[in-house]
């Protein structure tokens, strides 16, 4: 087992020093000159290089690479130029929001995604199954904003029923809190909902032919029954990892959803940064969620470990 731990932590290693070459290349990348788009055309040459040095982009971009990523390594984001800011201070901030769209988008979800996986594949030869298939379809095919501007629209203006944004903090407001989350949860998670029940469905349907499905219905079990009892729960473990890779999927969600319903999150915060140039505000934070990212999957890979012994066997044969 230590040997698969390590394997894995040294995974996670190369893996977060290769993404932070790529979120620091790609952002040098940026067309203009970043110093002149941060004050204006008409700035003064001396402000410009006065700038220039403060955010060291005088140096050589190796130099720059390896001073930003110490930085990191001792939990220092930089400061955002624009807002006078220390950008670990507004992003913990900023959290709350984020924090509430992505775990309220995995809260939604994974239930939901287990009823109507399962309901389909009980169904699986019967009409009723189509509609779910439908509606995975759809929820995958269409975008995340278009969802949000839709909800926003039907049940915020038309209807009235929801705020169509703005953010009320948990601990001033625990009810209405929750009101102004409803619909940027709803759109978050209808795409992740639609992947997860594909997922569900298939492993529902591999679940249904095993040995111990038979054996459960032969005892007196229906078919449904057997299906809620026995394969539910196998049929979950899958779900483990795809919700590991889809969280990924659920902050980059979250970046558009929050400037959809004016959330004060850190997506917002990253669109606000780069429409401003703030390479340092953006590049850091793009590298703690993509560290936030890494580091869920090797717990899930982790706990894979103990959960499935095949996994350990496997790598100590192979060592």
């Amino acid at each position: 087992m230590l040997k698969h731990i390590f394997r894995s932590f040294f995974t996670l290693i190369f893996a977060a020093l290769v993404g932070s070459v790529v979120v620091f290349v790609l952002l040098r990348q940026l067309g203009g000159d970043v110093v002149t788009a941060m004050l204006g055309k008409e700035a003064a040459p001396i402000d410009v290089s006065y700038l220039r040095e403060e955010l060291g982009l005088n140096q050589p971009l190796i130099v720059q690479y390896l001073n930003w990523l110490g930085d990191i390594a001792r939990g220092d984001l930089g400061t955002s130029y624009a807002m006078k800011l220390d950008v670990f201070t507004e992003m913990m901030r900023r959290l709350g929001p984020t924090a509430m769209l992505t775990i309220g988008g995995l809260i939604v979800s994974v239930p939901l995604s287990l009823i109507l996986g399962t309901y389909s594949a009980i169904n699986a030869k019967k009409i009723r199954s189509g509609f779910v298939d439908v509606f995975t379809t759809v929820g995958i095919a269409v975008p995340t904003f278009w969802v949000g501007l839709l909800f926003a629209l039907l049940f915020g203006v038309r209807l009235g029923w929801l705020p169509t944004g703005g953010y009320i903090p948990f601990t001033e407001d625990p009810l209405q809190s929750i009101r102004s989350v409803i619909l940027p949860v709803a759109a978050l998670s209808l795409g992740v909902t639609s992947v997860f029940t594909r997922y569900v469905r298939t492993a529902m349907l591999d679940v249904m032919n095993e040995d111990f499905m038979r054996s459960a219905m032969a005892r007196g079990r229906t078919r449904r029954g057997a299906a809620i009892i026995h394969g539910v729960r196998n049929a979950s473990i899958p779900l483990v990892t795809v919700a590991a890779l889809q969280f990924g999927q659920l902050i980059a969600g979250a970046v558009v959803v929050e400037n959809v319903f004016v959330l004060p999150g850190i997506g917002r915060l990253i669109v606000i940064s780069t429409l401003g140039r703030e390479v340092v505000v953006v590049q850091s934070l793009a590298m703690v969620l993509m560290l936030i990212i890494l580091i869920l999957n090797f717990l899930v890979d982790i706990a894979y470990g103990f959960l499935d012994p095949r996994i350990r066997d496997k790598e100590s044969v192979d060592v």
